[in-house]
């Protein structure tokens, strides 16, 4: 941590969009599901985890991620699908970690199940990976209280760049308010603890303009 503020670099703000790649590799059924789940590329796994969120129309989803929503709509499996839900990607250091959660998972359940369901045809898990392109939109900010008047207005896109993406990295906002002085200790520690996974981003919008509001609004001036 820094004791000099001007010496730290403002926060640029970067919107994003998401390009969906297919890999053509499906899985029929929970084993091959959890076979091709070791080898399949670390991107795939990301967007199966988060790409809801950026999806055009999304909406607050009945399980929180792809394989929890396949293994409950396609696989009838309502203890599988409960199971791999509650895998929140945020508490795992590394894709890798995660990667290895989901087939303890699933091998957990095919050793309590004596038959395998298959998918039908057209219902099979479709692995996909995406590409984040990012646009910067010119715009920079110095100091945490403009943030009170900036995070109520900024597009979904950035919502997603700033929370979730970029996480631990420069752009992360948590991580950029940990370069100031003790002065914002408390701020930067009620955002790092704002838990993105569970909500919509318009959630994540509101809830964070509340934290900055409300936090800016008991500091003395």
């Amino acid at each position: 941590m820094t004791s000099n503020n001007e010496n730290i670099q403002p926060l640029k703000i970067k919107n994003c969009a998401m390009l969906n790649i297919a890999t053509g590799i499906r899985a029929q059924n929970l084993k091959e599901l959890k076979d091709k789940l070791t080898n399949i590329h670390s991107e795939s796994i990301h967007y199966h985890f988060w790409a809801k969120k950026l999806r055009p129309g999304f909406e607050e989803p009945e399980y929180n991620n792809d394989f929890a929503t396949w293994a409950y709509k396609n696989l009838h499996n309502n203890k599988l699908a409960e199971r791999l839900s509650l895998i929140n990607p945020g508490m795992f250091s590394n894709i890798e970690d995660l990667r290895s959660k989901i087939v303890e998972v699933a091998n957990l359940s095919l050793e309590e199940s004596k038959t395998s369901i298959n998918a039908k045809e057209g219902e099979k898990f479709q692995f996909t990976r995406s590409e984040v392109v990012l646009f910067d939109t010119k715009f920079a900010i110095s100091n945490p209280e403009e943030l009170v008047d900036v995070l109520p207005n900024l597009p979904l896109g950035c919502i997603y760049f700033h929370f979730i993406y970029s996480k631990n990295d420069t752009g992360d906002i948590s991580s950029w308010l940990s370069q100031f002085d003790s002065k914002h200790n408390n701020l930067t520690d009620q955002i790092s603890k704002l838990d993105p996974y569970f909500f919509t981003l318009s959630e994540i919008r509101v809830k964070a303009s509340h934290i900055f509001t409300d936090y800016f609004k008991g500091v003395a001036k």
